[in-house]
Parts: structure tokens; C-alpha cells; sequence
């Protein structure tokens, strides 16, 4: 994938909308521990009113930059911690995107970098016990290495999504696998969905 246009990015929302609220329930099992036993419902009710939103786009109309910033907007209506730290996240990487309504995938690495950097600014890992940050950090760390050895888009998300699941390893105070984890391992869910967020990037934008 060389060109990247609104159509791709709306598309991976929508992808990353299913995701969450195919596992919502496992993800909220797992916020039953430590947290409000809410955050799948959250997240998914949080992707998928930008979903509908979204979908009555017609793509051509809006630029890549301006599906970011909707992104980032629908969250803020959202009362929750998670859903505002997306919502920032998602607010910095369309500030990084030109006004155009094609992109390249180099334009897309650095929206993808302050993304992450956004989770990260705003999180702190292993406090007191994994979160979100603990999935973004090696994420981002995985996807730099490979970009800076020459891996193209498809390649660079790969190793994001890899390394997003081996930084949400177990937490002992967590007792409920997700289905597409290890049978051993649990994670905290703002790893999880975490996890359920950079795969479901990675899908939608694979060549």
C-alpha cells in the first residue's frame, strides 16, 4: 500500500469498531477486578457511535486528517478516562496529516507515531499494574525498528501488533483470558483493547 486515502482510513475505524465490540464482554469482565467492569461497553459504544458516524461520509468528501479529528471529537463525548485518552491520541495524529485527501504511508507512520504518543504522554507503565501504555510503548517501539530497517507499512504494524501482545503479559490480579490470547495469559483491559486496536489497524491496512 503506497497511497492511503480516506476511504482506508474510515475503513480501518470501522475495523477497529467490530473488533471491540465483538470482544465488549471479555473486555469488561476483565475491568471487573480493578475497575468499573464497564470498559468494553466504553470502548465499543465509543468506536461504534463513530462508526455511524462515519458511515454516512462519502469518503471523497473529507481528508484523512479531518477523519482523525471527527474520531477525536466523538470520544470527547464519552465519559470515560480511556475514551479521552483516545481521544487525544486520535487529535494528535491528525495534526500530523497534510490537508490532502491522499496520503503516503510515511505520512501515516508519523500520525501512527503520535498516536502511540499520545497513549504514552498521558499514561504512565506498570501503575500500579499494566495498562493501556504497557501495549502502546513496545508497539511503537516495534514499529520504529522496523520502519527504520526498511519494513514497509503492512510490515511495520505487524511487528506493532506482536509486540502490543507480548507487552499486555499476565497480570496475576487478572484471572480471565481473551480469546486471542494464550489460554494462560490475562491481561489488563486496557491492554486488551489496546491489543484489539493495533491488529485491527494492522488488518484494515495490510496489502
Amino acid at each position: 500500500m503506497n497511497d492511503i486515502t480516506s476511504f482506508e482510513i474510515i475503513g480501518m475505524f470501522s475495523e477497529i469498531a467490530a473488533a471491540v465490540s465483538r470482544n465488549s464482554h471479555w473486555l469488561s469482565r476483565l475491568d471487573t477486578v480493578a475497575g468499573d467492569g464497564d470498559h468494553g461497553e466504553v470502548m465499543a459504544a465509543a468506536f461504534m457511535a463513530m462508526e455511524h458516524q462515519l458511515a454516512a461520509l462519502d469518503p471523497s468528501s473529507v481528508t484523512p486528517a479531518r477523519v482523525f479529528d471527527m474520531a477525536a471529537e466523538t470520544f470527547l463525548t464519552i465519559d470515560s478516562a480511556s475514551a479521552r485518552l483516545y481521544a487525544s491520541a486520535f487529535r494528535r495524529a491528525g495534526s500530523t496529516l497534510p490537508g490532502r485527501h491522499v496520503i503516503t504511508e510515511a505520512e501515516f507512520n508519523r500520525a501512527f507515531e503520535a498516536m502511540a504518543n499520545g497513549i504514552i504522554a498521558h499514561g504512565q507503565a506498570n501503575a500500579p499494574h499494566k495498562n493501556m501504555v504497557d501495549a502502546w510503548q513496545p508497539a511503537l517501539s516495534a514499529f520504529n525498528a522496523a520502519r527504520n530497517n526498511g519494513g514497509d507499512l503492512s510490515t511495520c504494524l505487524t511487528e506493532a501488533a506482536d509486540a502490543a501482545l507480548a507487552g499486555a503479559e499476565q497480570d496475576p490480579l487478572r484471572p480471565d483470558p481473551l480469546p486471542f490470547a494464550h489460554p494462560d495469559r490475562v491481561m489488563d483491559p486496557g491492554c486488551a483493547s489496546a491489543v484489539l486496536i493495533i491488529r485491527s489497524i494492522r488488518y484494515a491496512l495490510q496489502d
